[in-house]
């Protein structure tokens, strides 16, 4: 290797190592899982290759790890990851909860197949503060094509109706993102998109696919071995909570092979701050040593070049109104 490379990747770590002493005292957010079921059969989600029960959280368990977001003095908790979050029955008391506690952001993600008019009222009257909406392509047949089991006027629709209804009660909240993946299902048709929802939304949000959890053929930029490799950034930006009560360190530990416990058993901050797995991972991350960890070695998240493509991709289409 060239001495000018050498160099600059030595100070590269350099960095990484004096950032792994600055780790945050609390992490950007909490996503938790309120449950792991969901009404669709979408291309790009690994749900086939989990293997968790299905599960609710109960309410009582919501609230103590809610509970906990607080006392960390977390500012953002996101009520979702491999379910859709309008299937659990005491969604609303989750988000209300939240709030009554003082968690000054509260999100989820929705696929708006449920999403009817008393659905929407009960989620702004709630007080939800962001509402994320996730629709691919910009007509029925790539949508249904990707969102297996849905039917795109419905949803389109439904999502309509929300910003409709949040008028109508004289709200600004919750904020509603209109988010789409960039694959390639949907590549040719990103442009109309746009078009079709800015005017709509709060902002628009674009998303590249991310392969893991055994799924392949939909991202349209690949990993070499020429990559420049960094450390994952969600080691240090936010902890995930499983329907079981599992707490794993990023989104795409589906089946929770990175565990670092169980939520009943400490604080945020003790998992955050003093998990001696959470750390270990954090200095083979630091150090560049991945092979010992397959599934960040895998993962698509560690490349550089990788990101930056995809940024570049993504930053032609997401814009934002006010």
């Amino acid at each position: 290797m060239p001495k000018g490379i050498v160099t600059r990747v030595r100070e590269r770590l350099r960095g990484w190592r004096r950032r792994l002493r600055r780790v945050p005292p609390q992490p950007d957010w909490v996503q938790v899982e309120i449950n792991n079921t969901c009404n669709l059969d979408c291309i790009m989600c690994p749900r086939e290759a989990m293997t968790r029960p299905a599960r609710h959280m109960t309410q009582q368990e919501f609230q103590d790890i809610a509970d906990k977001v607080k006392k960390a003095d977390v500012r953002r908790i996101r009520l979702f990851l491999l379910g859709e979050p309008l299937l659990h029955r005491e969604l609303i008391p989750m988000i209300r909860y939240c709030k009554q506690i003082g968690i000054p952001s509260v999100e989820i993600n929705t696929n708006a197949v449920l999403l009817d008019e008393a659905a929407s009222e009960e989620l702004i009257k709630a007080e939800l503060d962001e509402l994320v909406f996730s629709l691919e392509g910009a007509d029925a047949e790539t949508y249904e094509a990707v969102r297996r089991g849905a039917v795109y006027e419905e949803v389109a629709a439904n999502v309509r109706n929300f910003f409709q209804i949040r008028a109508e009660l004289g709200k600004q909240r919750p904020r509603g993102v209109i988010q789409t993946m960039l694959m390639e299902p949907t590549r040719q048709e990103m442009a109309r998109f746009a078009e079709l929802w800015q005017p709509v939304a709060d902002e628009l949000r674009i998303r590249s696919v991310h392969e893991y959890g055994g799924l392949e053929g939909l991202s349209y930029t690949e990993r070499t071995t020429d990559d420049e490799l960094r450390p994952c950034p969600a080691l240090w930006s936010y902890l995930v909570i499983l329907s079981d009560l599992t707490v794993v360190p990023c989104c795409t530990n589906i089946n929770g092979e990175l565990a670092l416990g169980k939520i009943t058993e400490a604080d945020i901050t003790d998992f955050w701050s003093h998990n001696e797995r959470l750390n270990h991972l954090r200095r083979r991350h630091c150090q560049l040593a991945f092979d010992s960890l397959p599934l960040c070695q895998d993962c698509e998240m560690i490349s550089l070049d990788v990101m930056r493509r995809k940024a570049t991709a993504c930053s032609e289409y997401a814009t934002k109104t006010e």
